[in-house]
């Protein structure tokens, strides 16, 4: 009778541990899916790895000239008295606004600027 009893302890302990478990994991899942959720709209709403498919570019060697050819013909080919969809038009122009944005980051300052805040003036 006794053995009985402790296998039906830690069998309801097993069972509270493991739904308890399952639970704490989905909280995370979508704790972090919320995360990078906000990160990716702080940086223009979408992601740079986006903004490169939607574009059709390489986010190893992005070039200003390629990026901006693809990006004047799917926003011409995408115009609204072309036929075309304004919500496509305005995936293309966040996704060049994004890569833009990165470029930004990643470019050098220019000569003049470094030296200036460095001597305060």
């Amino acid at each position: 009778m006794a053995h009985r009893i402790l296998m039906q302890v830690v069998f309801t302990g097993a069972q509270v541990f493991g739904r308890a478990f399952v639970q704490a994991y989905k909280q995370a899942a979508a704790s972090s899916a919320a995360q990078a959720t906000s990160a990716a709209a702080k940086e223009g709403g979408i992601s740079l790895e986006e903004a490169c498919r939607i574009l059709n570019v390489r986010s190893e060697a992005l070039k200003m000239e390629e990026i901006r050819s693809r990006f004047d013909h799917l926003f011409n080919v995408n115009a609204k008295d072309k036929g075309g969809s304004f919500y496509l038009q305005s995936k293309v122009y966040r996704a060049k606004e994004r890569i833009d944005k990165e470029l930004v980051k990643h470019e050098p300052p220019p000569n003049g600027q470094a030296g200036s805040e460095a001597t305060g003036s």
